[in-house]
């Protein structure tokens, strides 16, 4: 896994997607439907498309033999990228109505693994018996530390880099945004974590 292109990619598309998405929201803002329409159809479906990116970059730490394509080769052959898609979707959209978990910070780290879970199990239920996807008790506590440590920095984060981006291209409300994108971002560690769990049931 070249690390340096890893990082390209990730930032790369994260900051494609975030930047695609305030866009489209600050062109909108004088008609509230194509706002709500935005806020909260196409911008997650472009953040999970981003997300889906950075799961495949790191996807290889499952099996350091392999390469961010396998993560793809396994949604096509499965036929399953748009299911993928919409199991992602709808997992966020309910969580959006369950408190706590509604918030970014633990939304997008239970979708990440999700959709890590989903490809492993397509990939290995030939090889491995009994397949657990659900993490052990240490892989959620480190899991969880760094989702408090991403909250923390993305809380400190965010106001600084908004406060910049606004007054750089004279616009207001980016924060939300920019959160987000930082969000996406830290979503690297988890993943990682994860992969090394699921690692472990290799044969």
């Amino acid at each position: 896994m070249n690390l340096l292109g890893v990082m390209a990619i990730t930032v790369g598309g994260v900051a494609l997607g975030s930047g695609a998405c305030f866009w489209m929201l600050n062109r909108a803002r004088e008609t509230d439907t194509t706002v709500w329409i935005l806020e909260h159809i196409i911008c997650p479906i472009i953040r999970l498309l981003v997300l889906m990116v950075i799961v495949s970059q790191m996807y290889p730490a499952v099996n350091p033999g392999s390469d961010s394509l396998d993560f793809w080769r396994v949604l096509g052959q499965q036929d399953q990228f748009a299911d993928l898609l919409n199991i992602l979707f709808f997992t966020g959209l309910a969580l959006a109505f369950i408190p706590v978990v509604n918030h970014a910070v633990i939304a997008l780290p239970l979708q990440s693994m999700l959709g890590i879970a989903m490809v492993f199990r397509w990939q290995y239920q030939d090889e491995i018996n009994n397949i657990v996807l659900l993490p052990s008790l240490f892989t959620v506590v480190k899991i969880v530390a760094f989702m408090i440590l991403a909250y923390l920095v993305t809380r400190e984060a965010s106001i600084r880099l908004s406060r910049w981006f606004d007054r750089r291209y004279n616009v207001s409300g980016s924060i939300g945004i920019v959160a987000d994108a930082i969000y996406l971002l830290l979503q690297i560690p988890v993943i990682l974590i994860y992969c090394e769990f699921l690692r472990q049931q290799l044969p």
